[in-house]
């Protein structure tokens, strides 16, 4: 069964992404990327953070709180928390 014009977001699916996202705003590959390290830890800035966030609004098609990116600080957690926002603004 497919889902025509919308697309049900896992918590592995968002992983997944936000690994690939996060690599390439690194320049390394994607399997070098740990989900449980803080994105602080790989160097990244407030405003790669930003960024990131950015590209999730787009990929998701929804309106994000930059806090979440800050109150959720590794891709695990990012996850998390974007399984139950969307589920909140698809309720």
């Amino acid at each position: 069964m497919s889902d025509t014009g919308t697309e049900t977001h896992t918590v592995d699916s968002l992983r997944a992404w936000l690994v690939d996202c996060v690599a390439a705003h690194l320049e390394r590959p994607a399997d070098t990327v740990d989900t449980a390290v803080k994105l602080s830890d790989y160097g990244l800035d407030s405003l790669y953070v930003l960024a990131v966030a950015a590209e999730l609004e787009d990929h998701l098609d929804i309106s994000l709180d930059p806090t979440v990116m800050w109150d959720n600080p590794t891709i695990d957690a990012i996850s998390e928390a974007l399984v139950v926002e969307l589920a909140v603004q698809n309720a």
